[in-house]
């Protein structure tokens, strides 16, 4: 008794020691991730939170975890997968499947991967990773069922873990057998006889029932030990499919019975395999990997100018509500529910994390330099500057860094190693800089004496593009910008993030405005749409009606959409009624009339007549910001701060200021302020009425 219970201390002793062993194994592949992908901390905390419970208790599931990565494209998703399984060291048990591959007919490959392919995993803790998951959707842009039922099986993997189907090998063994049995029953009838599994008696008899017959070698010869052959025997293996029968088994278990007795084998096997088979997955750890451009509308961005903290910022907004919004134009509602709620929404990287992965790629090229030539490589802060400038587009993620670092970087190593060889310096460093479109690389020996300096010039493309080839059409743009970066300092008192004359896209210029955060209200909706005009607004004040550009056409646009919304949608006309264009399919939308378009022009009306007053008593500041973005190319923020407070004359400026975009609204002080007013008079009134009652008595 004291024995057992002294074993059970000491399985119970080794049992949490390997929890505490996997649960360190864990927080270590943390840190190395961490180490390992900028900018993804919150997100791999998240996993290994949610990795956590499947790895120490895996036997303790009875559905698959799920859990939802989404993200821009190059946000590192796949990379962050693979290597935490590499890091687990679980690639046995392992199976990344693109979904990508299965749209259309495709589609009919699903189950068998999952099922056939896939039977190892049977019952296991397995990683399934179903990548580019947005290419499984069941809906299509008008909500329309697509009938995709072949790809039914992996909303039943993501529920329940267990998929029912037909091994193909299993149904082909299970027919062949059933031709074996009633050969078997006209042998047993006609008194053929074994012994030893040969047949020894009525063998002319049996040749013939058995012509032709075979359980997958068809092109041998049929013969009276025919039950003892590899075919027979590999046949009835599988046929049984279970490991306690043993090809050696089956093959003692024949050569020991009667042909009555194999036939009652055979009828066994065949009793043993059902048509169907269940692929238990339960306690799989199932990764969905994906691309939600409904809910990462930024994504269509493919502006290089773009600034990246500002886009950093917006895809920090996306919240599990959003991705649900977006799940919902692809899957139905029940299939959303199947991905459960463990989604963990990408950011997009900043500047100072993409300047990160610069740096980390710049030393990567640095180690191999050392390690093979023996020189020490130090980049100069020009290098990620032009590096940053030619590789970050932030709707794309980190590959075309990646990219920019390879062409600008990496295919100049080569011929600045045979220089440095052909010529025999004694190179101990080199100093890799960029200037006036060169590269320049210093060397220098032990001493940090420079023994020569190479340079070589950069093909860049970006920046090549940013440079206006054009100074009057610049200027032009110039003035349009500035026009909305003013309005948008000046009526919200929040100023721009930036504001760019030139650009290395198709777009001429852009301002990015900071809107105050917060909802939509009538005042912000009519400083918005003041603001969309404000470009033409200023072109018209500065050049003249005749010399506005096609290029206004978009902002026009932009404010009659806002106007329009204004009316229809947000009550701002005569009647706070939801009003639709005719043959609406909406049965809750009044019919537009004229009387609401006209009240909507009116609202574009008074917003171009704030526009042009306000552009009119600021025009100063207007054209010394057009005049600078004539030279540059673009103003940060701070700049532009800087000419609103030195060259703006409204009287506000100087005494209220501007403000950040969180202290826009006040609607909680406003709240506050009326709640203690009420409280007040309340309270005055209850002490007039206690000295009336006083007085009274």
């Amino acid at each position: 008794m004291d024995k057992a219970i002294h074993y059970t201390q000491m399985e119970t002793t080794v049992l949490h020691k390997d929890l505490i062993d996997k649960r360190q194994k864990l927080q270590t592949i943390a840190n190395t991730l961490k180490e390992r992908f900028i900018g993804l901390d919150n997100v791999i905390d998240e996993m290994i939170a949610t990795v956590m419970p499947w790895y120490l208790f895996p036997e303790a599931q009875l559905r698959p975890t799920v859990i939802n990565l989404w993200g821009l494209t190059g946000s590192g998703k796949t990379a962050l997968v693979q290597a935490l399984v590499e890091l687990l060291n679980h690639q046995k048990l392992y199976s990344h499947i693109d979904m990508g591959e299965f749209e259309s007919d495709s589609a009919k490959w699903m189950k068998k991967i999952l099922t056939d392919d896939l039977a190892f995993f049977h019952d296991k803790p397995a990683i399934i990773c179903l990548d580019e998951f947005q290419f499984a959707r069941t809906l299509d842009a008008d909500d329309k069922e697509l009938g995709k039922d072949k790809l039914r099986v992996v909303w039943d993997l993501l529920d329940t873990g267990k998929i029912e189907y037909t091994p193909n090998y299993g149904s082909f063994y299970l027919f062949r057998a059933e031709s074996g049995l009633r050969r078997l029953e006209r042998a047993l009838k006609s008194d053929v006889q074994l012994e030893q599994g040969k047949v020894v008696s009525g063998k002319d008899t049996f040749l013939k029932i058995f012509e032709g017959f075979y359980f997958d070698d068809g092109d041998a010869p049929m013969t009276a030990d025919y039950f003892t052959s590899e075919d027979f025997i590999d046949g009835m293996y599988y046929l049984f499919d279970n490991d306690e029968y043993s090809k050696e088994y089956i093959r003692q278990r024949i050569k020991a019975g009667s042909l009555a007795e194999l036939l009652a084998f055979v009828f066994e096997g065949m009793e043993s395999r059902s048509a169907t088979k269940t692929l238990d997955l339960s306690r799989a750890f199932i990764f969905v990997l994906g691309n939600l451009d409904e809910a990462y509308a930024m994504s269509r961005n493919m502006n290089p100018d773009i600034n990246a903290d500002e886009f950093h910022e917006q895809t920090g907004k996306i919240t599990i509500a959003h991705i649900k919004r977006a799940l919902r134009k692809r899957f139905r509602a029940e299939q959303i529910a199947r991905l459960g709620n463990n989604h963990v929404i990408y950011k997009s990287f900043n500047s100072a994390q993409f300047r990160q992965l610069i740096q980390q790629e710049l030393s990567r090229v640095g180690d191999f330099i050392q390690q093979k030539f023996g020189w020490k490589i130090t980049f100069d802060d020009s290098v990620v500057n032009v590096v940053y400038a030619e590789g970050v587009f932030p709707a794309q993620g980190t590959r075309p860094v990646l990219t920019t670092v390879k062409n600008l970087i990496e295919s100049r190593i080569s011929n600045l190693a045979v220089s440095i060889l052909e010529y025999q310096w004694s190179v101990h460093e080199i100093v890799w800089a960029f200037h006036d479109t060169h590269f320049v690389y210093t060397l220098k020996d032990h001493q940090g004496e420079t023994v020569s300096s190479l340079s070589d010039k950069a093909r860049l493309k970006l920046e090549n593009l940013r440079k206006s080839v054009d100074p009057e059409l610049q200027a032009h743009t110039a003035v349009h910008e500035a026009g909305h970066a003013v309005l948008a300092a000046l009526t919200l008192r929040i100023v721009p993030s930036v504001v760019v004359s030139r650009t290395a896209s198709e777009a001429e210029g852009f301002c990015l405005v900071n809107f105050p955060k917060g909802p939509v209200t009538r005042e912000t909706l009519k400083k918005d749409i003041v603001i969309t005009l404000g470009g033409y607004v200023a072109e018209r004040i500065v050049f003249g009606e005749e010399m506005t550009c096609s290029g206004v056409s978009a902002d026009i646009e932009e404010a009659s959409s806002l106007a329009n919304k204004a009316v229809r949608q947000y009550a701002m006309g005569s009647d706070p009624i939801f009003l639709a264009v005719e043959n609406t399919l909406n049965e809750d939308a009044f019919f537009l009339s004229e009387r609401y378009a006209t009240e909507a022009i009116k609202i574009i009306r008074d917003g171009e007549n704030e526009a042009e007053k306000i552009l009119l008593r600021n025009k100063l500041l207007l054209l010394k910001m057009a005049e600078y973005l004539t030279k540059h190319s673009k103003m940060e923020e701070a700049l532009i701060a800087e000419y609103v407070m030195k060259y703006g004359k409204e009287s506000w400026l100087e005494s209220e200021g501007l403000i950040k975009k969180d202290q826009y609204y006040r609607f909680n002080t406003v709240m506050e302020e009326q709640l203690r007013a009420l409280e007040s008079n309340e309270a005055e009134t209850v002490m007039e009425e206690l000295i009336a009652e006083v007085t009274r008595g």
